[in-house]
């Protein structure tokens, strides 16, 4: 085992110990056109962040989006739900910012960002990447 992996390996472990657990994915935060449609062209590269301590999650999003999302300002407390193909990110967020979620594949293949529509979750129909981070 070469010196970094050992690193990597007693930074997971003392995670494990602490109670604490951090994953980030690869994101594109679409720009908003001057009509307020997303373009499909036009994005920032970014990325997900989640943090798991002591039975409580919180999510960030980190990408330069010029104008700052103020629902998605800093870190904010996420429901997060794991399956066995899945993990679920539930930002929870202010009154009045729109309801949505990422659905990732634990696979690393990417993932879905969904958003509640009459109380039903549909995904908003881009590629939003959700790759693990390298």
């Amino acid at each position: 085992m070469n010196t970094r992996t050992q690193l990597g390996f007693g930074i997971a472990l003392l995670a494990t110990a602490l109670g604490a657990f951090a994953q980030s994915w690869d994101y594109k935060y679409y720009k908003q056109g001057p009509g307020g449609q997303y373009e499909r062209d036009r994005f920032f590269s970014g990325s997900v962040e989640l943090n798991e301590k002591d039975g409580k999650a919180t999510m960030r999003l980190v990408a330069n989006m010029g104008a700052r999302n103020n629902c998605l300002r800093g870190e904010v407390p996420a429901l997060v739900t794991k399956t066995d193909a899945t993990t679920t990110i539930e930002p929870q967020l202010m009154q009045g910012c729109d309801e949505f979620r990422y659905v990732i594949r634990n696979d690393g293949s990417g993932g879905e960002r969904e958003v509640k529509r009459n109380d039903k979750w549909i995904t908003d129909g881009f590629d939003h990447g959700l790759t693990r981070a390298k």
